[in-house]
């Protein structure tokens, strides 16, 4: 495998798909060499054809099912609206395909566990597509809390706006603040902070349409040592040209990072450190990184690596192999994170609509 190209087919005709995958492909030279699209599948094949012809994608499958059984097939990126993923992604685990998730992976935590199980048992690898904990920026700043640049952390702040997301309006209104922009929120001060987190407080702004989609949703979390976070996140057009921002504050200073996701503003890739002992001092810290190696660009690349090092160390799928990423029990966690959000601002949890097959439908004798 460490050979040859991983080979990717694209399960759903998604709009996010130029974006997300053949933008950092046809930009990055290095990723090209790891990487082919080798097709696209969705519900119609005339639908799947128009987009394989429109997005320079080799070939079009006549249905989900035909790309699970093609050989040529390595991988898949499951793109498909959220009530399905799961369904989908078990099945192609179970005709042997590796799968990178769009995120969120599931409808909740429960259909997570089960897509984790199925990994496990099949021997693939699952990742949740949480592309902006793969940037450098992220990971820069995680590694400036454990230097103690900050002294210990108290408070990670975070908001994201309609802006932040690439999936459209249209999209993220059907889904609600919390699974198409919190899932990003999430998984965010999970990386940073290191811990996992109890839900002290939420509270939602119902869309008046449709009183069981959150327009916009702010909880309030704390980690076992004491640190809390803030995530706020909103759907609402009147934020669309807001930027995605976030602070972390320490007992002796503060970090502070505006729109890394897309690289498409000069703070970009900056990040801001004030430090209050003796006089205070303020620093900016740029990230050398391309402008073309967007989130995408190295949620790609993480991808591939941990499909390649799992398969050279012949111990592919089990919760100690992720090396590169954290796995599938990481998109567990995140996903009861959302349910407790959820619960804690008196709305229900996503429910399961399209179950995944036998004998991933069930948990014990529970059905999902």
């Amino acid at each position: 495998m460490a050979d040859r190209r991983l080979r990717v087919g694209i399960l759903g005709a998604a709009r996010n798909v130029p974006f997300s995958v053949l933008g950092p492909k046809q930009a990055n030279a290095d990723l090209a060499a790891r990487l082919d699209i080798v097709g696209l599948a969705s519900l119609e094949q005339a639908e799947a054809e128009k987009y394989a012809k429109e997005w320079g994608i080799p070939k079009a499958y006549s249905s989900f099912e035909a790309m699970l059984a093609d050989p040529q097939v390595d991988a898949v990126y499951n793109v498909l609206p959220t009530a399905v993923r799961c369904q989908w992604t078990v099945k192609a685990i179970q005709a042997g395909k590796h799968v990178l998730s769009e995120t969120p992976m599931c409808m909740n935590a429960l259909e997570a566990m089960v897509a984790q199980r199925a990994a496990e048992d099949h021997g693939k690898v699952l990742l949740e597509g949480t592309h902006p904990t793969c940037h450098p920026v992220t990971k820069r700043v995680r590694e400036m809390i454990l230097e103690g640049k900050i002294g210990a952390l108290d408070h990670i702040d975070l908001d994201l706006p309609i802006g932040h997301s690439l999936q459209g309006k249209v999209v993220c209104a059907k889904a609600g603040a919390l699974m198409s922009l919190g899932c990003h929120g999430v998984a965010i001060v999970r990386a940073l902070a290191g811990e996992d987190p109890l839900v002290i407080n939420a509270s939602a702004h119902r869309l008046k349409e449709d009183p069981e989609v959150d327009e916009k949703m702010s909880c309030n979390l704390r980690f076992p040592s004491g640190a809390g976070a803030h995530i706020s996140c909103s759907v609402s057009t009147a934020g669309v040209e807001q930027p995605t921002l976030f602070t972390i504050s320490g007992s002796s200073g503060t970090i502070r990072v505006k729109e890394w996701f897309t690289g498409s503003t000069r703070g970009s890739n900056e990040i801001q450190l004030e430090q209050f002992e003796e006089c205070g001092e303020h620093f900016v810290e740029r990230v050398d990184n391309p402008p073309s190696r967007d989130t995408f660009y190295y949620q790609l690349m993480t991808f591939i690596d941990e499909v390649q090092d799992q398969e050279r160390r012949q111990v592919v799928g089990l919760p100690w192999s992720y090396q590169k990423a954290k796995g599938p029990h990481d998109a567990v966690r995140n996903m009861a994170l959302i349910d407790a959000i959820y619960r804690s601002a008196n709305m229900k949890p996503k429910v399961t609509t399209a179950p995944p097959p036998a004998p991933y439908d069930r948990i014990g004798m529970s059905k999902l």
